[in-house]
């Protein structure tokens, strides 16, 4: 880059001259200082201009018009170059700007896409959280239909009398000439039937009016309700003469008290008739009889007619299962409608 030109006069020079010895103008270089400098064609044009100026083919008038001009045109481009610097900085202000602008846009729109993503997700754990909802309570509707149509007492209380014997829950229920059935298996029968009287009694709501029983297994009690310590076994121990000997024997008292509920129970379940249930039950019981045979061992005339009383007594207790569960199925149908 050539350095400006101070202090120099050109010579004068001719108008004819000027036109024949000439060059093309050429403007000059901005610099960061604000100055024109010269180009080197500028310079050479310069130099012959003073040259022709010297010489006297340029006159002064003549010089100081073309230095006027040059001065001129040096003005225009200091103005133009500090207009186009003024309008850099504006425009790198601008920039400046516009980068701080979108800066804050993506960081808007970044948040905004943050809250958008967020909901979304929460939206979908509610709907699937509801979803399992609704399956869950789908699964309880169906459980608890499917627990309404299940009868425990009938399944932990299995009574059949198609053979010899009466049964409850296989166990054997009474002795047959010929047949020897163990008093254990006996005792464990009746302390299942004590526990069916009980358990069906407080399903019910109903209430034995003189005597009580204490299902307690194989050694199962019975008692009456103005004597609660007087207890009488519902176990015997094979041993009937020696019960002779002394009167009346416990376990037949206890056998007496226990048809006594069953009676009271069964009585409470005919007055209450349900659909597809008998009337009443196959057997009457009027004091210790049921089906018109004792239910007391030394009394019933032998083993026989006492096994044919504990079937009798099995198979009313059997109707009573029925009502029983004609009732928990009508129950079940109004507890599944009211749900759906």
């Amino acid at each position: 880059i050539a350095t400006p030109i101070q202090g120099w006069r050109p010579p004068s020079y001719s108008q004819s001259q000027v036109s024949s010895t000439a060059m093309p103008i050429v403007r000059g270089e901005p610099v960061e200082d604000g100055e024109i400098v010269p180009s080197s064609n500028l310079v050479a044009e310069l130099q012959s201009l003073a040259a022709l100026h010297r010489s006297g083919a340029l006159s002064d008038a003549e010089f100081a018009a073309e230095e006027a001009a040059r001065e001129l045109e040096v003005s225009e481009l200091r103005a133009a170059l500090a207009s186009a610097r003024r309008e850099r900085s504006a425009l790198a202000d601008e920039a400046v700007r516009l980068r701080a602008q979108r800066a804050e846009q993506e960081a808007e729109e970044e948040a905004w896409h943050a809250v958008i993503n967020g909901n979304t997700l929460r939206a979908q754990a509610e709907q699937e959280e509801a979803t399992r909802e609704r399956q869950l309570v789908q699964f309880c509707r169906r459980e608890l239909a499917r627990l309404g149509r299940v009868d425990v007492v009938s399944d932990v209380f299995r009574i059949s009398s198609t053979g010899s014997f009466g049964t409850l829950n296989s166990l054997r229920l009474g002795r047959l000439p010929g047949v020897s059935v163990d008093w254990a298996e006996i005792n464990a029968a009746l302390g299942q039937v004590a526990l069916l009287l009980v358990a069906v009694a407080r399903e019910s709501g109903a209430r034995f009016s003189s005597h009580a029983l204490l299902p307690m297994g194989s050694y199962s009690k019975a008692y009456k309700l103005d004597e609660p310590r007087a207890l009488y076994e519902l176990h015997g121990s094979g041993s009937p003469h020696l019960g002779r000997i002394f009167g009346s024997s416990r376990f037949d008292k206890g056998l007496t008290m226990l048809l006594a509920c069953a009676s009271d129970l069964l009585a409470f379940a005919g007055a209450r008739p349900r659909a597809g249930v008998a009337p009443a039950p196959p057997h009457p019981i009027e004091a210790d009889a049921v089906g018109g045979f004792c239910i007391r061992l030394q009394a019933s005339g032998g083993e026989e007619r006492w096994t044919r009383a504990l079937r009798c007594l099995l198979e009313d207790l059997s109707w009573l299962l029925t009502w029983r569960r004609a009732g928990a199925a009508a129950a079940a149908t109004g507890t599944a409608l009211h749900a759906a």
